[in-house]
């Protein structure tokens, strides 16, 4: 399958390397700097490199786009692919708004395109172990959750601070990954409440979210705590790291995480390579995939509910 990106930061360099990995080619890229995208090119052999999204896609060919562009690009990128015919995996967030979310659902309807969402933790081993767990009534009830979407002692800067790009600030950058993955745990229940406490200004100079907790009532009577944040003096669990308290025990994904040592990496290629099969094969049976386009708008929904809660 012939891929291209949008973009050429991390996630999409992550991105490249998992699809070669997956056994298939990255064929284009885009994105408005020369310099940055000429080098990304360069590195991952993209033979079609251009400013626009929709004239790459046109001379690569590309059976698939990957969107790792800053969130308010998200559906212009993936909306020129879904117009082109063109399947199209998204980084999270789907979109930054929900009225953005209903249009691409729309017209992926419309043209028959597959969509998925990039909640990668959904194909890493460890979540995937406690998932089942959960779901043979090894730890009984399940009643409470609690998760964390947290960077400790640093914090990203550029787009991720900026408002307009990306829609807020730590919640949609970290939170909506602890947010999906308590979901996938659980056995993906609808929100039928979300409250939240969110702090600005708490650790950083930025003038996005930096600090907060969200708490989500959800369908089957479970509820879930999510702790999110960026410069944060400690860490009570790695990034979408999550504890399950049920009636016969409780367990966490990676309980024993400050014991791991310096080579260790939490966010590594492994899951982003499985993200791309599963995808892969949904493009060709038709089937949604894991990260779906449903999945990718729960995930917005309840950060947008969050945000509008602690106002």
């Amino acid at each position: 399958m012939k891929f291209a990106i949008s973009g050429y930061g991390w996630a999409a360099r992550m991105h490249a390397e998992a699809i070669r990995l997956a056994g298939h080619d990255v064929v284009g890229v885009s994105g408005p700097h020369d310099g940055r995208r000429g080098t990304f090119a360069a590195a991952h052999g993209c033979r079609v490199s251009s400013a626009d999204t929709a004239e790459m896609l046109t001379e690569s060919g590309a059976d698939a786009l990957v969107v790792c562009t800053p969130n308010a690009i998200h559906t212009a990128d993936a909306l020129a692919a879904v117009d082109a015919g063109v399947h199209v995996l998204v980084e999270k967030p789907v979109t930054v708004t929900m009225e953005e979310c209903e249009a691409l659902a729309v017209r992926a309807a419309a043209q028959s395109v597959t969509v998925g969402v990039g909640h990668m933790w959904r194909h890493r081993t460890e979540v995937i172990a406690l998932r089942d767990r959960v779901a043979t009534g090894d730890l009984g009830r399940v009643v409470r959750t609690h998760g964390w979407g947290v960077h400790a002692g640093w914090g990203p800067s550029g787009w991720f601070t900026d408002p307009v790009l990306a829609g807020g600030g730590a919640l949609i950058d970290m939170g909506i990954h602890a947010i999906d993955t308590a979901r996938f745990l659980i056995g993906d229940p609808e929100p039928v409440r979300v409250t939240a406490s969110i702090g600005f200004g708490e650790f950083s100079d930025t003038v996005v979210d930096d600090d907060g907790i969200v708490v989500i009532d959800w369908d089957n009577g479970v509820r879930s705590v999510v702790e999110f944040g960026w410069w944060q003096p400690v860490l009570g669990g790695l990034e979408a790291d999550t504890r399950i308290h049920g009636t016969g025990g409780s367990a966490q994904i990676w309980p024993d995480f400050t014991s791991y040592g310096p080579h260790y990496q939490h966010c590594s290629v492994g899951m982003y390579t499985e993200q791309i099969r599963d995808f892969v094969e949904a493009c060709r049976t038709g089937r949604d995939p894991i990260g779906s386009l449903a999945v990718g708008r729960t995930a917005l929904a309840i950060v947008r509910d969050a945000y509008a809660a602690a106002r």
